[in-house]
């Protein structure tokens, strides 16, 4: 018989990959979403990626809202506010027949929600596995990739089906499972991070406080917006640059399912490399993001070929999968578990700046000079620059596992539903 701290650690991981799965699978349709757009409003591409850019991006800008909801209630809570917003926000969208009144309701109050949704994620598995977060990060975000597998064909057929009106709705539909799999994120808060210890707003703002004084923290963080501001001109512009090249857009919704395969080997590769007397997770940061970077510089390379689009989405996905295990381990090691949610929510925050920066940036390029290469170049550059960051993060990193304990007292832990639980670590290595 399973024990009962087993099996909510595994309930934990099913619902935060089941909310990932359906998450991945709304994102990643956003591009093939995005073409649309330029048909039914007539409008540039600068400014009609501001709706895929709201919506994706915010989801990760309301990080420090999200964390203070878990803060002050729970993980389960966040999720089914964030799982509500995302419903309305999308039914809403299928009615609308103004662009402004779209980038309210696709843009910011889906974008709110799926942002509400999507970081307990992380925060429940850092909190449910403290010493292997990085296998249960590369489990969990696993599901993000097979959303993606599945994106790209099914909202080409909604769309060719149902329509714009039509997808908006269908959308609704599918992404409302993150609701109950939202109740199933009961998750052991330690006792000094319960919501009745971090009621005051004071009180939680200090946390953030302290996270941005620690340097190697910041560095990474700063390389995470560079790397976004690729990651986002992709998820957005990819589709409709091999549309504008002759490919049909089933074709181009196939080039986010090749994102996704690649993305599901990285993430439970990089997974199991990491954790307990693994590889280390900066190094590993450092070269995906260096190969990412050379990719993507790369771009114009490929696109001279026929199959050369499908070979850069394959090598994108499996550069760029992996980059989100590190997320909770390098905030584990640079912060702390104490400080583990204020991390991830100012995390979010940044990564969400820099990633609404890009498809506007990269929209404007194309719009001002009439090719997508220099935008891809100028990406590609960013994201190097982010390698550089995981260097300088190095310098002023604690040394790893140099201190042998063999006894560490137990942590009281309250669950959400207030049950008391006696959490023993493992000793360190």
């Amino acid at each position: 018989m399973i024990p009962a701290g087993h099996r909510r650690s595994v309930v934990t991981l099913v619902a935060a990959f089941g909310i990932q799965f359906f998450i991945g699978v709304l994102i990643y349709g956003t591009g093939i979403i995005h073409l649309s757009l330029l048909d039914v409003f007539q409008r540039d591409d600068a400014s009609t990626s501001v709706v895929g850019s709201l919506f994706v991006n915010l989801m990760s800008m309301t990080g420090p809202l999200a964390s203070y909801i878990i803060h002050r209630w729970s993980c389960r809570v966040t999720t089914i506010i964030g799982g509500i917003l995302l419903v309305v926000g999308l039914v809403a969208s299928s009615f609308v027949k103004s662009f402004w009144v779209l980038i309210v309701t696709n843009g910011i109050i889906s974008g709110v929600g799926i942002g509400l949704t999507l970081l307990p994620c992380p925060v429940s598995v850092g909190f449910v596995f403290p010493d292997h977060s990085g296998l249960a990060m590369g489990i969990t975000t696993s599901g993000v990739g097979i959303g993606m597998l599945v994106s790209g064909p099914i909202t080409q057929y909604l769309l060719d089906t149902y329509g714009l009106s039509g997808t908006y709705l269908m959308s609704a539909a599918i992404v409302s499972h993150v609701i109950p799999c939202g109740m199933l994120l009961k998750t052991p808060l330690k006792k000094n991070q319960t919501p009745v210890a971090s009621k005051h707003i004071t009180e939680y703002l200090k946390t953030y406080i302290k996270v941005v004084k620690t340097p190697a923290y910041m560095c990474v963080l700063v390389g995470s917006i560079l790397w976004n501001i690729a990651y986002s001109v992709i998820t957005i512009h990819l589709p409709n640059f091999v549309v504008q090249n002759g490919s049909t857009r089933s074709e181009a919704s196939f080039l986010i399912t090749l994102i996704g395969i690649g993305t599901i080997l990285s993430r439970l590769t990089v997974g199991l490399a990491t954790g307990p007397n693994g590889l280390d997770p900066l190094l590993l940061n450092f070269g995906l993001t260096a190969l990412m970077g050379t990719v993507i510089v790369t771009f114009p390379l490929y696109v001279i070929y026929p199959t050369g689009p499908m070979i850069f989405a394959l090598l994108y996905g499996i550069y760029s999968g992996g980059l989100l295990i590190f997320t909770v381990p390098l905030c584990l090691e640079f912060v702390g578990m104490q400080h583990l949610n204020s991390a991830l929510g100012l995390w979010f925050l940044l990564l969400g700046l820099g990633s609404l920066i890009g498809p506007p940036l990269a929209g404007l390029v194309l719009d001002q000079t009439g090719s997508f290469d220099y935008s891809y170049i100028i990406s590609g550059l960013f994201v190097l620059s982010a390698a550089v960051c995981s260097l300088l993060a190095s310098i002023w990193r604690k040394p790893r596992n140099k201190t042998v304990t063999t006894r560490r007292d137990p942590e009281i832990w309250t669950a959400d539903n207030g049950a008391v639980v006696i959490h023993i670590p493992s000793p360190s290595r």
